[in-house]
């Protein structure tokens, strides 16, 4: 039993070897066929892997090493092409022995037949692999194109070739008139000529690559190329800094902006082109002008920076802005702007200030300053210039307007609101007496019908529609527009009682209306500025022709009511008078005053006005200052020194004194803000510019 048992353990031994044995065999000899990985070319043009430089050479790699004269042997191209083989592991290299043919197609292939080392065959053809040899390297593309105008003065100059290029010898052939400094830079066929300097300003350029420029494989350009361009003449500028340059007394509420001389591209980068030190948190963006200057001009061309909140007071702003503002047309900024500003620390109230209107900031805005001409500082930031405001009764509200909107806000610059709606015209806002109210003017912006007279609260809230006119409210003998579209109302002032609102009626009336009993006395009278209340609130005086004053045009911003913005010829500049009508009358009786006489000013027992002799935007004249407001008589003229003529003036809050806005067109000296002494017949003057002063009590 016992050698029975030996002899069977000897037995499954073996066994166990020989299956063994033919395991390890069966899994180290190779019984696998090689195939074909990939075929692909040595030189291709870019990343097309199918387009060939001349020179390329074709591999081909194996999945295996393989024996390599029958993978020689099975190699075909098409066309026929000599040349010579060469391997590296399972990969074979075909090199032709000549630069292959420009703009040909080939096919290669790899037929049955190929053999491995361990004997295996491939039995199957491998797929075919098609490629096109470039043709001779030419200009696709060049940036600008040939003929262009307008070209930035920033821009780079782009050619881009058909083939890779021998960098060297193509910035070697390349030729610019003028001559131009530039730094090449190279991405595969794309070649940026980047000027050292900037292209110069109106320049014709003419750029030209010689023959003599090839590609990496040696072919030169097939013909030379030129192309030429022209820069713009003008370069996208700066036509306004807001707030300006060396400005200060600046509003801590202010916006940063630069408005530029077109149409920006909203959609450019700009956050790395503007800073301002020290650092404040804000947004930037490109917008179209706010308010009037918005309906006369829609296109976005503000970039503007609003601070998350109010500036430091009293305090230096640098700002910088790069070159690279990008305008619609394609333009750029080609030019740094640097500039700085100084703020304010802002007061509560407005009471005991002379306020005044000024652009010195950028865009002309409420300023205040205080009787002697210190302190000045930026009340109000808008954007669209300001061009009438009126002051609350306690000096801490104030609502100003453009011709177009209305807005409000405190003295100081806090709680600022837009109180018009969009689709209508809001302007010449006055408050009553005791703060309560404030009026204002509205027209339909689309036809420039008049909607009519309406108070708000102070606030904003609580919209009254106080006046509206129709043909049955027609003084005799006169009707509305001759399509029947309401007249504008313009210019409500309250009475110093404040029980009754006197207006102007764009058809060629004025008006009165009283407020208890909704009386309405409407006289024939084409008024060229608003109505001004005696103090005893029993008439009020207006300035003015008898007739003939055309109305204001449909659908646009309404400019200050003033002869200056009203289109008047000489002759009738020559006409104004000043009238008055009382509370209870029916007719407004003009004064014999001096020809020419406008923009009247009521004291307790005083008159001034100025006569003008010419038109203009800021026409200026003589002032004159008359005793009994009632039956004026003219006792004397004022500013006899030889200096710029009077825009318009008021009575200050100090007896005897007087607050002059002076100016001329031709920009004569003595210009700005003034204060009149009548006791002492003294002036000083309080400001280099400004206008429609008025000192609050």
């Amino acid at each position: 039993m016992r050698a029975v048992l030996l002899r069977y353990l000897a037995v499954v031994g073996i066994g166990v070897s020989l299956l063994a044995a033919v395991l390890f065999i069966a899994s180290t000899v190779d019984g696998r066929s090689p195939s074909v990985q990939a075929i692909g070319l040595t030189l291709r043009s870019s990343d097309d892997d199918r387009l060939a430089l001349t020179t390329t050479s074709i591999e081909v790699r194996f999945s295996e090493p393989v024996r390599a004269d029958t993978a020689e042997a099975a190699f075909r191209i098409d066309p026929e092409t000599r040349g010579q083989f060469s391997w590296s592991g399972a990969v074979l290299r075909f090199t032709p022995s000549q630069r292959l043919p420009l703009e040909t197609d080939f096919t290669v292939s790899i037929e049955a037949g190929v053999v491995d080392e361990a004997g295996n065959r491939m039995d199957r053809a491998a797929d075919q692999f098609a490629f096109r040899t470039v043709g001779p390297p030419r200009v696709a593309i060049t940036a600008p194109q040939d003929g262009a105008t307008e070209v930035p003065l920033d821009s780079e100059i782009v050619i881009e070739f058909t083939n890779l290029m021998d960098t060297a010898l193509v910035e070697a052939a390349i030729r610019v008139v003028p001559a131009l400094p530039f730094e090449a830079r190279w991405s595969a066929e794309r070649l940026s000529l980047v000027p050292a300097d900037g292209l110069e300003e109106g320049t014709r350029y003419v750029v030209s690559i010689g023959a003599d420029a090839r590609d990496v494989a040696g072919i030169p350009l097939d013909a030379a190329f030129t192309f030429s361009f022209e820069t713009t003449s003008f370069p996208v500028r700066a036509a306004q800094l807001v707030p300006a340059d060396g400005i200060e007394g600046v509003a801590a509420i202010s916006p940063v902006a630069v408005i530029m001389d077109r149409e920006l591209d909203t959609e450019a980068d700009v956050e790395d082109l503007f800073s301002i030190e020290p650092e404040v948190a804000g947004t930037l963006e490109i917008v179209a002008p706010p308010g009037a200057a918005g309906l006369d001009d829609p296109t976005p061309r503000i970039l503007q920076f609003v601070p998350s909140a109010p500036l430091a007071h009293s305090t230096t702003y640098r700002v910088s802005l790069e070159p690279g503002l990008v305008a619609a047309d394609g333009s750029r900024m080609t030019e740094p702007l640097e500039w700085s500003f100084t703020t304010a620390a802002p007061q509560d109230t407005l009471s005991n200030q002379v306020v005044f209107i000024s652009d010195r900031s950028g865009v002309a805005n409420l300023w205040a300053m205080n009787p002697d001409g210190s302190g000045q500082r930026q009340v109000t930031a808008e954007l669209s210039p300001v061009i009438d405001y009126a002051v609350g009764p306690d000096g801490r509200r104030l609502v100003t307007g453009d011709g177009a909107v209305l807005v409000r806000q405190e003295a100081d610059g806090a709680d600022r609101r837009v109180l018009t709606a969009a689709g209508v015209l809001e302007f010449d806002p006055a408050w009553a007496p005791d703060g309560a109210r404030f009026a204002f003017g509205r027209a339909d912006l689309d036809t420039g019908e008049g909607l009519g007279i309406w108070t708000l609260a102070p606030d904003g809230g609580d919209e009254r529609g106080i006046v509206a006119l129709d043909e049955e409210s027609a003084a005799p003998g006169q009707s509305m527009d001759p399509d029947g579209v309401a007249p504008i109302l313009r210019a409500p002032r309250y009475a110093p009682d404040g029980e009754a609102l006197a207006f102007v009626d764009t058809s060629g009336r004025v008006g009165v209306l009283d407020l208890a009993t909704e009386r309405l006395i409407l006289a024939r009278f084409d008024a060229a500025g608003p109505p001004v209340w005696l103090p005893d609130a029993s008439a009020f005086l207006v300035s003015g022709l008898p007739a003939g004053i055309d109305p204001p045009a449909a659908g646009e911003p309404l400019a200050r009511l003033d002869p200056a913005t009203l289109g008047l010829g000489s002759g009738e500049i020559a006409a104004l008078t000043i009238g008055s009508l009382d509370r209870v009358g029916s007719s407004v009786a003009p004064f014999d005053l001096l020809p020419g006489a406008a923009r009247p000013a009521v004291g307790d027992d005083q008159l001034l006005f100025v006569t003008l002799q010419r038109g203009g935007d800021d026409a200026a004249g003589e002032l004159w200052l008359a005793s009994d407001p009632e039956a004026p008589r003219v006792t004397r003229q004022l500013l006899l020194d030889g200096g710029a003529q009077a825009l318009s003036a008021a009575f200050g809050a100090e007896r005897g004194s007087v607050v002059v806005s002076r100016g001329s067109p031709e920009g004569t000296v003595g210009g700005g803000i003034w204060l009149v002494d009548l006791l002492l017949d003294r002036q000083t003057q309080l400001s280099e510019d400004g206008r429609q002063a008025t000192w609050r009590p």
